[in-house]
C-alpha cells in the first residue's frame, strides 16, 4: 500500500498495490515515480514538503517537484539512475 499522510499520521491519499502495473511505467518514468506523482497531485503548488526514504526518492522526481513548489527531503542511494557526477562516491 501506498500512502501519502502528514505529520500526524493523517492519510491524505492511498493507492494499493495490486501487481505490476505496466501502464504507468513508460519511457521516461519508472512506476515508483508514477506512482508518487500520482499520490502528489493535489499538493501541488502550495508548498508542501515531502519525505522519502530511498526506494522512492530520485534526482528526476526531484525536479520535478521543485517545479511544481513540492519540497523535498529523503535519503538517497548514490547508485540510482540519473545521479549527478558530484554527488557519486569518489574512488581511486
Amino acid at each position: 500500500m501506498f500512502k501519502l499522510f502528514d505529520s500526524t499520521g493523517y492519510t491524505y491519499d492511498m493507492e494499493v498495490y495490486l501487481g505490476k502495473d505496466r501502464e504507468r511505467k513508460t519511457q521516461h518514468v519508472t512506476k515508483t515515480h508514477a506512482t508518487v506523482t500520482e499520490l502528489t497531485r493535489k499538493a501541488e503548488e502550495r508548498g508542501h514538503k515531502l519525505y522519502m526514504d530511498s526506494f522512492f526518492f530520485s534526482p528526476e522526481l526531484f525536479g520535478e517537484f521543485v517545479s511544481k513548489q513540492i519540497y523535498c527531503c529523503g535519503t538517497l542511494r548514490t547508485n540510482k539512475k540519473g545521479m549527478p557526477q558530484d554527488l557519486k562516491p569518489k574512488t581511486k
